[in-house]
C-alpha cells in the first residue's frame, strides 16, 4: 500500500516534470533531437511510477482479500460454535432464518467492508498524506487550500450517526425476511393443498417491500456524501486556479508548480471522495460486526461443572427426585415429579397434552436444568457429570426423523461417527431398513434430499432406529416415535424399536395405547406430576385416568 500510494502521488511530481521539461527543451535542435532528449527524461519516471502502481495495485488486492476472507472465515466458525454452545432454550426462541441471515447476509457485509477498509481507507490515507506532501513541497502557498476540505468533515459525521442505525434496520429486516422464506418455502405442501399461494405471496411481498424501504432509506443517507464532497472539491480548484494565476502573474511561480498542484487536486479528489463513502460502508459493516458479535459472544447458562467427572454407567438406572421445572417465560411445567426407570425395562409416559412428559424427556439428556430437584443415572446427577459423556450414554429417537442431505451410510453412522460399514449395515438390518435400503440405487451410498426427500416417513423413522441402534446406548427415549405413521409403518418401526430396547432403560412417550400396552410400567403424567403408574393391567383396574384415557378409543 505504501509503495503504491507513494507511486500515485509521484504523478504530481510527473506532472511538473512534463511541463517543465518543455521549457528546457533548446528550439535551436531539431525536432528528432528535443524528442529524443524529452523521453529520456520523460520516459524513466513514466514507466517507473506505472510499474510500482500496478506491482503494488496486484499484491495488495491479493494480501487484502486473503486477509478479508480469512477474518470472515474464521467469524463464521466461532458463529457455528457458539450457535451450537448456545443454550437447547435459546435455540427455540430466535427464529433460525434470521441465524443464517447473519451467517450469510451480514458476513458478507462485513467480508466487502473488510476488503474496502484494508484497501481502500489505508491505501487512500497513505495516497492522500503522500500526495499532499508532494504538493507542499512543489507549492505550499497553493497547497494550503486543502484545507478546506475540513468543511465537508462535519456534515458528514452527522451523517455516520444515522448510517449504522439505518444499516442495522435493514440487517436486522432480512434475517426476518429470510425467515418468512424458510417458513413459506418450508410449507410447500400445505401452501398447495389450501390453495394459499395468493395468501402467501401478498405476505411476503409486504416484506420485500418494507426492505425495499429501509434500503432507500439508507442509499438516501449514503448519497449525501458524494454531493458535499463534490461542491468542498470545486471550491478548492477554484482557488488553487485563481490563487495561481495571481502566482504566475508575480513570478512567485512556475507552470509546472500550478500544473502539478492542480495534478495532486485531480488524485486528491477520488481518493477524498472514495474516503467519504467508504464511511458508508464502515458503519452498515459496523452493524453487522454487532450483529455477528450478538452470537459469538452468547455465553450458554447451561455449562459443565467446575470439576465435572465423566459419566458412569454400570446399569443405567434412571431417577427423577422431586423435580420442578419451569420455562424461561416462567411457565411450570413440573413440581414435585418423582420417578424411576429400572435397568432393561420400558417405562412409559402417557397423559394430557402439556402435562410435561416432553419436559421429562429433555431434561435427562440435559437440554434444560431443573428448578428443583435431581436428575440421576447409576446415584450421579446430571448436574455433576460432563454433558458429552452423559449424551453419549443416551439414544434418541423422536417423532420427527431429523436426516442430512448426505448419503444414507452417513445419516446412520451419525450414531457413532467411528463405526465401519459392516456395523452401519448390521445396525440397518435390525432396523428393517437394509431391505428398502438396498433396493436403492446406490443403496447405502444413496443420497438423500433435504430432511430425506423421497423416502417414506416409515424408511425415515427406520434409519433413525438404525442410528439410535449403532449408538448402542445404555438409556433410550423415544418420543412419541411411531405417532406420524401409518398402520404398516408403524408395525414395522414398532418392531425394530422393541428389538431397539432389549437390555436398555427405555423411557417411552406415546398416544397410541398398542405403542405402550406391554411396557414394563406405565406412568400418567398430568399437572407435571405422576399421578398414578403400574402396568396397563393394574390401572385398568384402578379405574382412574388412565383407564379413561385407555377407554378414549385406545388413544393415550
Amino acid at each position: 500500500m505504501a509503495l503504491f500510494a507513494a507511486a500515485t502521488a509521484g504523478y504530481v511530481y510527473l506532472i511538473s516534470l512534463i511541463i517543465d521539461a518543455i521549457s528546457v527543451l533548446d528550439n535551436a535542435e531539431d525536432s528528432l533531437t528535443q524528442t529524443k532528449r524529452y523521453a529520456l527524461i520523460v520516459v524513466p519516471v513514466i514507466l517507473g511510477l506505472t510499474f510500482a502502481v500496478g506491482t503494488g495495485g496486484y499484491i495488495q488486492r491479493i494480501l487484502t482479500n486473503t486477509i478479508a476472507l480469512n477474518t470472515v472465515g474464521k467469524m463464521q466458525t466461532q458463529m457455528l460454535h457458539s450457535a451450537h454452545a448456545r443454550d437447547f432454550a435459546d435455540s427455540q426462541t430466535e427464529p433460525t432464518g434470521e441465524l443464517i441471515a447473519k451467517f450469510t447476509n451480514d458476513v458478507s457485509v462485513v467480508s466487502a467492508g473488510l476488503v474496502r477498509v484494508l484497501g481502500n481507507l489505508v491505501k487512500d490515507v497513505l495516497t492522500v498524506i503522500f500526495t499532499i506532501g508532494t504538493m507542499l513541497a512543489l507549492n505550499w502557498q497553493l497547497s494550503v487550500f486543502m484545507i478546506v476540505f475540513g468543511l465537508a468533515l462535519w456534515p458528514i459525521i452527522e451523517i455516520s450517526k444515522r448510517l449504522r442505525g439505518n444499516a442495522r434496520d435493514v440487517q436486522e429486516h432480512i434475517g426476518v425476511m429470510t425467515s418468512e422464506l424458510k417458513e413459506s418455502l418450508g410449507a410447500h405442501h400445505l401452501i398447495k393443498t389450501y390453495g394459499l399461494e395468493t395468501r402467501e405471496q401478498m405476505r411476503l411481498d409486504v416484506s420485500f417491500s418494507k426492505r425495499i424501504q429501509l434500503y432507500l432509506k439508507l442509499i438516501t443517507q449514503q448519497a449525501r456524501v458524494d454531493p458535499i464532497l463534490e461542491v468542498v472539491g470545486g471550491l478548492v480548484i477554484a482557488g488553487v486556479v485563481i490563487f495561481g494565476v495571481w502566482q504566475l502573474g508575480s513570478g512567485t511561480a512556475n507552470g509546472g508548480q500550478i500544473a502539478g498542484v492542480l495534478g495532486g487536486l485531480l488524485i486528491l479528489a477520488p481518493r477524498l471522495r472514495a474516503l467519504g463513502t467508504l464511511n458508508n460502508v464502515i458503519q452498515e459493516s459496523l452493524s453487522s460486526v454487532g450483529r455477528i458479535f450478538d452470537v459469538i459472544d452468547r455465553e450458554p447458562s447451561l455449562e459443565d461443572a467446575i470439576i465435572a467427572s465423566d459419566l458412569q454407567v454400570s446399569e443405567g438406572r434412571l431417577e427423577l427426585r422431586d423435580v420442578s421445572f419451569s420455562y424461561p417465560d416462567g411457565t411450570l411445567a413440573l413440581s414435585g415429579f418423582n420417578l424411576i426407570a429400572d435397568p432393561g425395562q420400558t417405562t412409559a409416559l402417557v397423559g394430557p397434552s402439556g402435562g410435561g412428559k416432553s419436559t421429562v424427556m429433555h431434561l435427562i439428556p440435559r437440554l434444560y436444568d431443573v428448578t428443583e430437584g435431581a436428575v440421576m443415572i447409576d446415584g450421579q446427577n446430571v448436574k455433576e457429570v460432563t454433558q458429552s459423556s452423559l449424551r453419549k450414554h443416551i439414544a434418541v429417537v423422536s417423532q420427527d426423523a431429523v436426516l442430512f442431505n448426505d448419503t444414507i451410510a452417513e445419516n446412520i453412522s451419525l450414531g457413532d461417527l467411528n463405526a465401519d460399514r459392516d456395523a452401519i449395515i448390521h445396525a440397518a438390518k435390525a432396523a428393517d431398513a437394509h431391505d428398502f435400503i438396498s433396493r436403492l440405487p446406490d443403496g447405502y451410498d444413496t443420497v438423500l434430499g433435504e430432511d430425506g426427500a423421497g423416502l417414506s416417513g416409515g424408511q425415515k423413522q427406520r434409519l433413525s432406529i438404525a442410528r439410535a441402534i449403532l449408538r448402542d446406548a445404555p438409556i433410550l427415549l423415544l418420543d412419541e416415535a411411531t405417532s406420524a405413521l401409518d398402520t404398516e409403518s408403524e408395525a414395522k418401526v414398532q418392531a425394530a424399536l422393541e428389538r431397539l430396547s432389549e437390555g436398555r432403560t427405555t423411557l417411552v412417550i406415546a398416544h397410541r395405547l398398542e405403542t405402550i400396552r406391554n411396557a414394563d410400567k406405565i406412568c400418567v403424567v398430568d399437572g407435571g406430576r405422576v399421578v398414578e403408574s403400574g402396568t396397563d393391567a393394574e390401572l385398568r383396574k384402578f379405574g382412574k385416568v388412565y383407564a379413561g384415557l385407555a377407554a378414549n378409543l385406545g388413544v393415550i
